[in-house]
């Protein structure tokens, strides 16, 4: 600041420095009392501009967070309803196995089996109601409108006897032993159905096998053939079903009867028209979760041609309730799948929500570290702020009283 060399009257550079110095003050205090009453360090762009920037930046994620942990409770709910549904299917195809299983009994009148029929139809009545009606905030959950991506189902005999058990069962290639008599299984069918093969004594001195299938789809029952033994083995084809049998079948065996239920192969596939749900269960771009789910009604499941009374033409009278047993095994494990792979998604939720939670709670620290106050250390600089408003304001009020000083000289 320049010297003052005399006494002026023309112009007051006391009043001119203490006025410099209180309106620096108060611009100061102003500020000081914007940010204790806004609780905030950074209350405009001129503040701390690239504070503000980082600020808002890390703001908008953790509320990002914060929506995502929203998204995810939704999902987590519709998730919920549809395993509650499924387990509803699960109760009714049980029960629906337990009228198969009453069913495949020859002591069951033909009346008895038709009134068996009759609730077996009304549950699949309602398992179709459950699939086709099951929603979340109108979005349909087990008709398969949200079905997205299904993996291939492989072909799959599996093999039940009433004798022993012999070497593993697997899907594609499945091996029987009936007491010393082996079947083999193999290659794809187009068909499900259950495949009958019946140790008999066909002649007082040769015993042979009974091939029969039962197709789930038409509930039509065909003899195919009756296959004697010779010293080579029997192979039998029918509807790319290859069986093979052994050549060392004996008395011991007549009246077996092994039952090997076929279900067809499936490939993947993929519906852009029923597209998966996406979660957006994160803040940034990307960050989704996509939940398909396939649909559960009786066509998906294959059991909509059930019929435990169904006519078999010169069959056994309980070959379609035993193929109905089969079918509704299929089903369960569809349906178990389905709330498996639901549990599943429901976990993942859960662990994604969480994660949105602590990553919230973190980038809202980051952010209050950058943009919050420090309310003792403001309220120290307030008071000194204040004190010097004062004193300023007191010392403008003298040097104003500082030119009278030239009036002495003029008397």
């Amino acid at each position: 600041m320049p010297g003052i060399g005399g006494i002026s009257i023309a112009t007051n550079l006391l009043a001119n420095s203490v006025t410099l110095n209180l309106n620096r003050n108060q611009g100061l205090l102003q500020t000081s009392v914007t940010r204790l009453s806004s609780g905030l360090r950074i209350n405009t762009a001129a503040d701390d501009p690239s504070g503000l920037a980082i600020a808002t930046r890390l703001v908008a994620q953790s509320q990002g967070f914060d929506q995502g942990s929203l998204n995810v409770q939704d999902a987590n709910n519709a998730v919920t309803v549809a395993d509650g549904a499924l387990g509803s299917e699960t109760d009714i195809l049980q029960r629906i196995r337990n009228l198969a299983v009453e069913a495949s009994s020859d002591v069951s009148s033909a009346q008895d089996k038709l009134s068996l029929q009759a609730e077996v139809g009304q549950l699949l009545l309602e398992i179709n109601r459950i699939s086709q009606n099951t929603n979340f905030n109108g979005q349909f959950l087990l008709d398969g409108s949200h079905e997205g991506f299904t993996p291939q189902i492989n072909f799959n005999a599996v093999i039940n006897s009433n004798a022993v058990l012999g070497a593993s069962v697997g899907p594609g290639v499945n091996n029987l032993l009936v007491s010393n008599v082996t079947f083999s299984v193999t290659n794809n069918s187009s068909l499900d159905g259950t495949l009958s093969l019946q140790v008999a004594q066909l002649t007082s001195s040769q015993q042979g096998v009974i091939f029969s299938f039962l197709s789930s789809a038409t509930n039509g029952y065909q003899q195919v053939c009756i296959a004697t033994v010779t010293p080579a083995a029997i192979v039998f084809t029918y509807d790319g079903i290859q069986v093979t049998t052994g050549t060392n079948i004996g008395t011991v065996d007549v009246g077996v009867t092994s039952y090997v239920k076929i279900t067809q192969f499936v490939s993947a596939a993929s519906n852009p028209s029923n597209p998966a749900f996406t979660i957006q269960s994160g803040a940034s771009q990307g960050a989704v979760i996509t939940v398909g789910i396939a649909a559960t009604n009786t066509q998906t499941l294959r059991i909509s041609n059930v019929n435990v009374a169904g006519s078999i033409g010169s069959g056994s009278n309980v070959a379609a309730a035993e193929d109905a047993i089969g079918q509704i095994d299929y089903a369960l494990n569809q349906v178990l799948g389905a709330r498996a792979l639901l549990g599943a998604v429901i976990v993942r939720l859960n662990a994604d929500e969480n994660n949105n939670n602590i990553a919230s709670v973190n980038l809202t620290a980051s952010a209050s570290n950058i943009q919050d106050l420090n309310v003792a250390q403001e309220t120290t600089n307030f008071t000194k702020l204040q004190i010097l408003v004062q004193v300023g304001t007191s010392v403008l009020a003298q040097s104003n009283l500082n030119a009278q000083t030239v009036l002495p000289l003029f008397r």
